[in-house]
């Protein structure tokens, strides 16, 4: 299988990353990664304005009801955890150049780690997932803000650049986390994939328990938000109800949409079918 980007990726300060027309298969395999952007890094906790738009999401409707209760004392939550100070820059980038994709972001963050301790004890487990959502579309800040806001259908050419969004991602977080393996790259790479096939870029099938919660939140949060290219946004019931026609087609597991449904309608968490953390892959 190959992964051909088309254009090349560079990081905030213009530096060439990767150049266009590489097989990202090819490169992942063979790339000698220095440890150049874990040289400076940041606590969580002590991005003073991260943290506060995180704590906004909590008492965001509807998520409030989803997050009732989870944690006392967010920053307590974040606890010693870090990222390459430039992970910190890129989302600064995201919020000047599209505050929804930034609120997105972080809306998937939090709520999919309430979702992911359902299922995972591990604290470890929870806050490299944590990581790994809050990295996994860095590469939304190489896409230019008239295709973002696009009211039109898109071009070949704009659909491209959409389509390798996933693979640009995969390429900062593999050079910021200085590993191509790192969840934090194999996320941003997958999260557009699912367990039918269907997605994008690679087509390939998932087995992952984190990427189903990220699928999930993704579409519903979209489902709900004012989008420049739709023509209203849906009620919550109405998007809960496009995502059971994901769960009957097989694209992501039954029960994430079940305990998501049950913390909406604050309603007592079932006994839930049991489900391990699975597997994210990167390009083989």
């Amino acid at each position: 299988m190959s992964l051909i980007i088309q254009r090349s990726v560079k990081d905030l300060r213009g530096n060439s990353l990767v150049k266009a027309k590489t097989d990202l298969v090819e490169w992942s395999n063979k790339a000698i990664i220095s440890g150049e952007y874990l040289k400076k890094k940041t606590r969580f906790k002590d991005a003073v304005s991260f943290v506060e738009d995180c704590e906004e999401i909590i008492s965001r409707k509807p998520y409030d009801t989803v997050l009732k209760g989870w944690t006392s004392n967010f920053r307590e939550w974040l606890g010693e955890m870090y990222a390459p100070s430039v992970v910190f820059e890129e989302l600064r980038r995201i919020r000047g150049m599209d505050p929804y994709s930034y609120q997105h972001i972080l809306t998937i963050s939090v709520v999919g780690c309430r979702l992911l301790e359902i299922w995972i004890t591990s604290a470890p487990t929870i806050k490299r997932s944590f990581q790994a959502l809050i990295c996994h579309r860095l590469g939304k800040s190489r896409t230019a803000q008239e295709v973002l806001l696009k009211k039109e259908s898109l071009d070949e050419a704009e659909k491209r650049i959409i389509f390798e969004q996933p693979m640009v991602g995969f390429v900062l977080n593999a050079f910021y986390w200085a590993d191509t393996n790192h969840l934090c790259a194999k996320v941003a790479l997958q999260h557009q994939e699912d367990r039918k096939g269907g997605g994008y870029p690679s087509g390939v099938k998932t087995n992952s328990l984190l990427l189903d919660i990220l699928h999930m939140l993704d579409r519903f949060d979209a489902l709900i938000s004012e989008r420049p290219f739709r023509y209203k946004k849906f009620s919550v019931r109405e998007a809960l109800d496009i995502l059971k026609q994901d769960v009957d087609e097989g694209r992501m597991e039954e029960d994430v949409l079940k305990a998501f449904t049950d913390l909406i309608r604050n309603e007592s968490l079932s006994d839930y079918k049991a489900l391990k953390f699975g597997t994210i892959g990167r390009p083989a």
